[in-house]
């Protein structure tokens, strides 16, 4: 049998993805996750584990985590749902709303899934570019769009500025169909779209930035209850693991390291930018844990980073971003061997 011919079209002539393998040892700055540590609430939850009967599949729809972060964001229950990290959620919103051919917008560059569950869902993907030099929105150019859906990251990833609230207001008071807003990163500069909910909004979450949580892969959605309901005919149950609730839910009771990682990090990206300046590169602002950064040769500056043994993000497959760099900021400790190993690159002869 050859797949090729039953294969749907969405992903036919596509291949497999390749992913580097780990390194070991390598600082990994090339991730947005939080650089100064996994989450105290494993080790508490780890210690522990023996009670958790683990021989039993989890609660379908993450009950105790649901009700905890609604009474967080001062809702009802029934207006959140928990993921597998917030990349399930984009597929769900895809899979729930989209029909083949549906226009499903954002801007450019913007997070890679989005158009990634849209193109595999059958959407008709439109890309936004957005306008330099500031990185800004067009918001006219995506209400034109017309789109089904549309996914608005902010602050955005890769390039880590938050949009005005003026214009994330006029997209979801004009758009025409639903607004998804995504706030990976709000944590680290205080933006909480949840609190403007309304009909055709959702916003997203993740457990996977500030709460140094990534390897969990927890997520989770707020939005009105009729819309989260038919999210959740497309959910699957048990798709968050009783380990991985048990700890999100300690991590939300004991705030102390988010508070401290946030602290630690806006003071550190600021700082590293500075100095990034004073070596003649070019970042942009960010709102974010991380840092767009213009050098010339993204992929030269990545492979000399490696050979030091930093990882970093080339972004030459983004449009326009050919010539950047994107770090995450981590630690004085991490960021100060980043700026050394930057000193190098500048000096060497051959670059």
């Amino acid at each position: 049998m050859n797949p090729d011919l039953l294969v749907r079209r969405s992903i036919s002539g596509r291949r497999p993805p390749s992913y580097p393998e780990d390194d070991p040892g390598f600082l990994r700055m090339d991730g947005n996750t939080n650089l100064l540590g996994q989450n105290p609430a494993v080790e508490r939850v780890a210690a522990r584990a023996a009670s958790l009967e683990l021989n039993h599949y989890p609660s379908a729809i993450s009950a105790a985590l649901r009700a905890e972060l609604a009474r967080r964001h001062g809702v009802p229950p029934d207006q959140v749902i928990v993921g597998n990290g917030s990349d399930e959620l984009i597929d769900f919103l895809t899979k729930a709303f989209v029909e083949p051919g549906d226009v499903v917008a954002m801007p450019t560059p913007t997070f890679v899934m989005y158009p990634f569950y849209a193109r595999v869902n059958l959407a008709r993907v439109v890309e936004v570019p957005l306008v330099r030099p500031g990185f800004d929105l067009d918001v006219d150019g995506l209400l034109r769009a017309k789109p089904k859906l549309l996914f608005v990251a902010s602050p955005n990833n890769p390039t880590g500025n938050a949009f005005p609230e003026r214009d994330l207001d006029r997209l979801v008071a004009e758009a025409p169909g639903i607004v998804v807003i995504d706030e990976a990163y709000a944590d680290f500069c205080g933006q909480d779209y949840t609190r403007n909910l309304r009909s055709d909004l959702v916003v997203l979450r993740t457990f996977s930035k500030s709460f140094g949580l990534a390897g969990l892969r927890v997520g989770y959605a707020v939005g009105p209850a009729a819309l989260v309901a038919k999210l959740e005919c497309v959910k699957p149950p048990f798709s968050v693991g009783t380990f991985a609730e048990a700890v999100a839910l300690e991590a939300l009771r004991d705030p102390a390291f988010v508070r401290g990682s946030v602290e630690t990090i806006v003071r550190e990206r600021d700082r590293l930018a500075e100095d990034l300046k004073g070596l003649g590169f070019h970042p942009a602002r960010s709102d974010a844990n991380f840092l767009l950064v213009e050098v010339g040769d993204g992929r030269g500056v990545r492979e000399f980073l490696r050979g030091r043994r930093i990882l970093t993000r080339d972004l030459a497959d983004f449009p326009g971003l050919e010539g950047f760099v994107r770090f995450t900021v981590g630690s004085a400790e991490h960021n100060d061997r980043l700026l050394t190993a930057l000193s190098e690159w500048k000096a060497s002869p051959s670059r």
